[in-house]
């Protein structure tokens, strides 16, 4: 799911993850009370308002807020057809963070992520199905929103929609290009008033959970950002971008 709305600065209102059954909402939320870092802003309760559900928020140990729910209605929506360069949904989120320990540690007591793997001890990849990361932390001075990825059908919807970006006038920031870390295609692309960043992906690597995974520790090289070596080098100016501005919303639950 992903909301946007007008505010006075940039900011991330909500980091919204699904769970299976209402059982699950509750027992995350005990886990939430439990944690020493955590914070309830709200209890667990069904909702009446557009998508309903049954859903609880808390402050994670670094002051986002996050979102969890069941039993939220699907909207109404057209499938994608081949061909067709527009998102099917959302791939993965990637956060920054001021202390990667703390983060990691936090996340897989309240979620029990799994790690998939990591670039040095710089960056994490976290999972809670096949897809090789839905979430991920970096380490950086202060904690903020890295990018948010949009899955694409295939490598030729992918290209597509990379294309109809430029047609439009907005030039990547980094990419097209091949992750080492996760096997996922890359464009990325800032949006030029609130400088986030977002990412148009696909064919991200599958873990089978029937067998099992040794997360592997990666260089911080080129070949790791870019097993193609097409795209540009990752600068500064892209580490810039991704590293983005102290998130304004820490501490501060959304009025809605």
């Amino acid at each position: 799911m992903l909301r946007l709305r007008a505010t006075a600065e940039p900011r991330v209102d909500l980091l919204c993850l699904a769970a299976a059954t209402d059982a699950d909402v509750d027992a995350i939320a005990g886990r939430v009370a439990a944690h020493p870092l955590g914070r309830l802003v709200s209890e667990p309760a069904t909702c009446d308002d557009a998508g309903g559900g049954y859903r609880f928020r808390f402050l994670d140990c670094e002051g986002r807020t996050v979102e969890v729910s069941s039993r939220v209605a699907v909207r109404a929506f057209r499938s994608v057809e081949p061909g067709e360069g527009r998102p099917t949904g959302i791939s993965h989120v990637v956060l920054n963070t001021s202390d990667l320990p703390t983060a990691l540690a936090f996340y897989q007591s309240i979620f029990d992520f799994r790690v998939s793997d990591w670039v040095e001890d710089i960056m994490v990849f976290l999972r809670s199905g096949t897809a090789h990361h839905m979430l991920a932390f970096t380490r950086a001075p202060h904690a903020s929103l890295n990018h948010i990825a949009f899955e694409l059908r295939g490598i030729d919807e992918f290209m597509r929609a990379t294309g109809a970006m430029v047609r439009k006038g907005y030039s990547p920031l980094w990419g097209p290009g091949r992750h080492g870390v996760g096997a996922n295609t890359f464009t990325y692309f800032q949006e030029p008033v609130s400088r986030f960043v977002a990412e148009y992906t696909t064919g991200m690597l599958r873990i089978d959970p029937d067998h099992e995974w040794t997360p592997r520790v990666y260089p911080g090289n080129a070949q790791t950002s870019d097993t193609w070596g097409v795209a540009s080098p990752r600068d500064d100016a892209v580490s810039a971008s991704l590293l983005g501005c102290p998130d304004m919303g820490l501490w501060q639950p959304p009025p809605v």
